[in-house]
């Protein structure tokens, strides 16, 4: 995968902002490594390496050990992905942070591609690019997967996948970087098509496992909301609103290419408690889109059903019950997050 991402250096005068690439890990030693490796081998230098670690902190030190890269290892205590996030740039003092996940193998003129769009224009807040998926790991993500079967599967998943992917989804799954009426957001990026765009453009919001942000900016807009519990969904686009509404650009670069080697350890697990997953999404949804026209509230309420037998199917094909909280955490979350907020 990563050998079709190597791209020409092109060197523009990085103009000595300082930067800090901060990982998140939870007790996935092996793709930390791998993660690391790529970070050793780029052709910007001048950078700090942060890991955030919620897990067993053995593993971490001994991996970190075995690399020449000014890394500091922050112990996480207060649990969550929200809080592991906000210590990525908390604890950083830099210019730039790059907020990295541990299963994300960038390419070897990632950095320079990020600092370089930074340099071009000062009222660029974030900068994300392709995270593409390999077709051997793109089972690893429901919504990769499920577009595969709506697409090329029996007749019954065919018609759930036109009015999925047509109307709920506008025609815009695989366009990038776009929040959509319902509330989610287009999957372009992780498609290798997303590395063949000409130029850089404008995005709705940052990759979650490639947010690069200007560090004063991240603290100005009040960081991840800690209202986003459990594995932090949907916390990522809500930070990328706030930064938008102190004026700022979002830029998505396609030559700044990574590989997301998704990974189902660690935190992964974590995934099937479904009830803060709905939750999270409401209150986001809410707080920053609200279905205040007859488009976005059908849009929101199919996508809502959508959710629903998504949570229902994974019961039912993991024989994992924790996946049927979602749809208490829908109810949950419209009585408390949602229509109250309408009132």
């Amino acid at each position: 995968m990563m050998n079709c991402m190597k791209l020409q250096y092109i060197d523009m005068n990085n103009n000595h902002l300082s930067v800090t690439v901060s990982i998140t890990t939870y007790n996935r030693p092996q793709d930390l490594r791998v993660c690391l490796s790529a970070l050793a081998k780029q052709s910007f230098k001048d950078f700090k390496v942060i890991v955030v670690n919620g897990g067993d902190a053995q593993p971490v030190a001994a991996t970190a050990k075995d690399f020449r890269l000014p890394i500091e290892i922050v112990q996480q205590e207060r649990k969550g992905l929200v809080e592991a996030r906000n210590l990525c740039w908390q604890r950083a003092n830099t210019d730039i942070v790059c907020i990295i996940d541990d299963d994300l193998l960038v390419s070897e003129n990632w950095l320079n591609e990020i600092i370089n769009t930074f340099n071009s224009d000062p009222k660029i807040a974030g900068v994300t690019g392709p995270t593409v998926i390999g077709w051997e790991r793109s089972g690893n993500r429901d919504a990769i997967a499920l577009i595969e079967k709506f697409t090329k599967g029996n007749f019954f998943w065919r018609a759930a996948g036109r009015f999925y992917l047509g109307f709920i989804m506008e025609g815009r799954a695989k366009e990038v970087g776009r929040i959509l009426d319902c509330g989610t957001f287009s999957l372009g990026s992780n498609y290798p098509d997303s590395l063949q765009q000409k130029e850089s453009f404008d995005v709705d919001y940052l990759e979650a496992c490639q947010m690069c942000l200007r560090r004063p900016l991240i603290e100005r807009a009040g960081g991840f909301d800690y209202r986003y519990t459990g594995t932090g969904e949907w916390s990522e686009p809500d930070l990328a609103f706030k930064i938008r509404q102190l004026g700022y650009r979002l830029v998505f670069n396609p030559k700044a290419a990574a590989e997301h080697r998704i990974s189902q350890e660690g935190v992964f697990k974590k995934r099937t408690y479904a009830f803060e997953r709905s939750v999270n999404f409401i209150a986001y949804y809410f707080k920053n889109i609200s279905p205040r026209t007859p488009r976005k509230l059908i849009r929101f309420y199919a996508f809502l059903v959508y959710m629903n037998c998504y949570w229902l199917f994974k019961a039912v094909n993991s024989k994992n019950l924790n996946w049927l909280t979602g749809l208490s955490g829908t109810v949950y979350g419209l009585l408390t997050k949602g229509l109250l907020k309408l009132q």
